[in-house]
């Protein structure tokens, strides 16, 4: 049993903790789509500007929408559960300190978010798309070492997660570019090929 219950009611420590699991999943959820927004907006402005025109504005309009009615409240339901389980627990145990690190940056990749959002508004935001996915999955590993580091209590079994995700995740990028130079090489062939057996006919 937590050592928050010996200082709070448990009907009020239950309510609190449900606060802070809907908030923190609905938090990841909008962190998680908004930033799949960021690369659908990417990857439309090199699209034709007739293309442009129509893409840009309502993925803009989504992103504001999914960022002041789902992450922004969201992230404040979290830490209003999460506070509120706090209180009754001073002193702190050792694996919230690591928590609270976690939450850190967390907070700090909110903020990120927020400001790539206003940057593309303003049309003045430069990343790419792969650059965007690679920024995405750092909303991946916060989420295991938050998660492992709740659920164990341990900070070195968080941070054994995440190291296998970040191996993983290297994994991944690794060989979906090495396709991709493959595809690319293989298309430049094809388009060589073919245009080496017009050139008899013309």
């Amino acid at each position: 049993m937590d050592s928050t219950l010996r200082a709070m009611d448990p009907a009020v420590y239950a309510t609190a903790k449900a606060v802070h699991i809907v908030g923190f999943i609905s938090w990841f959820a909008g962190l998680f789509y908004i930033v799949r927004l960021f690369i659908y907006h990417a990857e439309a402005s090199e699209r034709p500007q007739a293309e442009r025109d129509i893409l840009l504005p309502q993925l803009e309009l989504m992103a504001g929408r999914l960022w002041k009615i789902i992450t922004v409240p969201a992230s404040f339901l979290t830490f209003g559960g999460g506070i509120t389980m706090a209180v009754g627990g001073w002193p702190f145990a050792s694996w919230l300190h690591w928590k609270f690190l976690w939450l850190g940056l967390l907070v700090a990749y909110h903020v990120a978010c927020g400001v790539i959002r206003k940057r593309q508004l303003a049309r003045e935001f430069q990343w790419t798309s792969n650059r965007l996915r690679v920024f995405n999955e750092v909303a991946t590993m916060l989420m295991v070492a938050i998660v492992f580091t709740a659920v164990f209590k341990v900070a070195m079994t968080a941070a054994y997660g995440v190291a296998g995700l970040l191996g993983l995740g290297l994994s991944l990028m690794f060989g979906l570019r090495t396709y991709r130079r493959f595809r690319e090489g293989a298309d430049s062939s094809s388009v060589a090929a073919s245009s080496s057996e017009r050139r008899p006919s013309e």
